[in-house]
């Protein structure tokens, strides 16, 4: 695909690296060799050059490699090497496998789920197109997914909604001519949060498709601008107004103004022309989860096993894990290579002092932030929701309560009206979701009394235009189950959330390998699409890529990309920064420059120049950088 054809969100992770690399190579290019063998790089190979006499001694494929965590990134880790042909161990620290991509089962009775991870829907978009390519290499069977259905409520300010008239200016009274605290004069409750949310991305996404180079370098004017400081800064927007967007879109964003600005502009970028479907997985995500496993067959997770360390063994040019297994005995594995799916905030918590981590991979998982979220499900007696409200096609109800966010699953709505259903009744994100998380227990739904009255409570005063009353409520209560992801210790978080400056500046030592090019980091943090699990996905094929480049099996690789389509966020055609960034993740911690500036520099090509040639330096000797001409040149 020519550059143009990838999504932007591929093409600012590709420049971001791009740029970070030739920063690198360029600081260290005014440095004199320090010691070592010269890094050969013939055995990584170019477009130009595949050099097919170096592949048997570079990787006979004599190795066993380590996945740490059997989430989604660590199954698609596996299901690639396995169609390779290189052995590997699983280890998962949970009894449970599957990670984020949770289905927590009531019973064994039809649709009695529901969905606690963050995958209910998946929007049926190109960037998603690796996660559909999976389904329908699994035959995961899949429905639509409504989120705005028929006599969904809704409810603001005490307001109980949908407003009867539709034209209504200002329903939930937030603008000062109806006694809120929102100006009237720019009239923005009019305009709506969504259409103002795009207004405010469109100037720097029209530049970004209009010229990418122009678009951005002018997105990067702001990337240290939170979007609070933006929208104040630069819109000029007043407390209050911004108060009223948070509310408004905090039930899906966790610190909605925390975030970077430019995070914002890519993230509208997937979705800010396109009009798509919404697709949810029919039984759940467990269905996929089974389904890898089958894949992966014979092998399988080594369950309630927990890695407390990782460390380089150069003299053996091996990876060392330390781990504790189901019985709580300590032992000690060797690896070739190791690939940590784990979130960055649990991988914080194991000993990697001995990793060879850059500086700025050891900066990410101490100060990435994860987002909170806390779901909670009611099984009732029957959908009274569709019997008695007329919530017929699904859909999604969003209130200043509580709860937050009710969901209305898609997939039972014409299931027997008779049975017991469950309902999604709370969704919620940030501070919403801290104070959910206090009473939610380990156990649930044991000890969450308070919990319980507090979700039938909410429920009632959103449904109250249909006659549902707390009583009422309560009778129909059979049991719930809820879940608080921060508090979990197999992910401390749902979800990677990247503020001001720490994509362009983290990102591109996260996709790095690090331990001599022994360790890859994957998981959707280590992705443009972080998020998602399409994320998490693309983060396994790029780390496996990545491993084989490092053991010049550019062959492999290739095979790889092309069973499992192009990776748009991995540049390795022609000069491309892969190669860089499989030998950079070969330098020693020692050796590392650190950078001064993060002024943009030129084209990559002008700091790097990667030679064909073959040579009979191993691959193991420690890799040197030398000077050439104040130029790097990897020969």
């Amino acid at each position: 695909m020519r550059a143009d054809e990838y999504s932007l969100t591929a093409r600012y992770a590709r420049q971001i690296i791009r740029e970070n690399v030739a920063r690198e190579l360029a600081v260290h290019a005014t440095e004199p060799p320090a010691g070592g063998a010269r890094f050969n790089d013939s055995s990584l190979g170019t477009d130009d050059n595949p050099l097919e006499g170096t592949q048997e001694k570079c990787l006979p494929l004599e190795v066993t490699f380590c996945i740490i965590g059997a989430g989604a990134a660590g199954l698609h880790t596996a299901m690639i090497l396995k169609e390779l042909g290189i052995p590997f161990d699983i280890l998962e620290a949970s009894d449970r496998v599957g990670g984020r991509m949770y289905t927590h089962r009531f019973s064994d009775a039809l649709n009695d789920y529901y969905e606690v991870g963050a995958d209910m829907r998946w929007p049926d978009i190109p960037v998603m197109k690796k996660a559909f390519s999976l389904f329908e290499e699994l035959h995961i069977p899949l429905v639509p997914y409504n989120i705005t259905g028929k006599n969904v409520p809704m409810m603001f300010n005490n307001i109980l909604g949908p407003p009867l008239d539709p034209s209504e200016f200002d329903p939930y009274k937030f603008s000062v001519k109806n006694g809120g605290m929102v100006p009237d004069e720019y009239e923005y409750v009019a305009m709506g949060v969504h259409r103002f949310v795009q207004q405010a991305c469109a100037p720097y996404l029209q530049l970004l498709m209009e010229n990418f180079e122009e678009g951005f370098k002018k997105l990067m004017e702001v990337d240290d601008c939170s979007i609070r400081e933006y929208m104040r800064t630069h819109m000029q927007l007043d407390y209050h107004t911004m108060q009223w967007l948070e509310l408004e879109i905090s039930y899906v964003h966790c610190n909605f103004l925390d975030q970077a600005f430019s995070e914002l502009v890519i993230m509208n970028s997937n979705v800010n022309t396109e009009r798509f479907e919404l697709k949810c997985i029919d039984g759940g995500s467990a269905v996929v989860v089974s389904a890898m496993l089958d894949r992966i067959a014979p092998c399988k997770p080594e369950c309630c096993t927990t890695v407390t360390r990782i460390a380089l063994n150069r003299a053996q040019s091996k990876v060392e894990v330390n781990l504790i297994g189901p019985s709580g005995q300590s032992s000690m594995r060797q690896y070739d290579t190791v690939f940590n799916t784990t979130p960055l905030s649990c991988s914080r918590n194991m000993d990697l002092v001995d990793a060879d981590l850059h500086p700025a991979q050891r900066d990410a998982l101490r100060c990435l932030r994860y987002d909170t979220i806390c779901k909670v499900a009611i099984k009732f007696e029957t959908p009274w929701w569709i019997v008695q409200c007329g919530i017929t096609e699904g859909g999604v109800a969003i209130s200043d309560l509580p709860l937050r966010e009710c969901f209305y699953p898609s997939y039972c709505m014409h299931d027997d009206p008779n049975k017991p259903a469950v309902l999604i009744v709370s969704q919620t994100a940030g501070q919403d979701a801290q104070r959910i998380a206090s009473l939610i227990k380990q156990d649930s739904p044991v000890g969450e009394s308070q919990l319980k009255e507090l979700m039938l409570r909410d429920l009632a005063r959103l449904h109250a235009r249909s006659g549902i009353t707390y009583d009422f409520l309560t009778s129909q209560y059979i049991t719930h189950h809820a879940f608080d992801w921060s508090h979990n210790p197999f992910t401390s978080g749902a979800f990677a959330l990247f503020g001001p400056g720490q994509f362009s500046h983290l990102y591109p030592y996260l996709v790095r390998p690090a331990a001599d090019g022994r360790l890859h980091f994957a998981g959707e943090a280590s992705s443009a699409h972080h998020g998602w699990v399409v994320g998490a996905l693309e983060s396994a094929q790029r780390a496996v890529m990545l491993s084989l480049l490092r053991f010049g099996r550019r062959d492999l690789a290739k095979k790889v990309e092309e069973r499992w389509g192009p990776l748009f966020e991995l540049e390795w055609e022609g000069q491309g920064s892969a190669h860089v960034q499989a030998m950079l993740g070969r330098i020693a911690p020692e050796r590392m420059a650190t950078l001064e500036t993060t002024e943009s520099v030129g084209d990559l090509s002008e700091y790097c120049v990667v030679k064909g040639e073959e040579s009979n330096t191993c691959v193991d000797e420690q890799p040197c950088i030398s000077s050439a001409r104040s130029k790097c040149c990897i020969v």
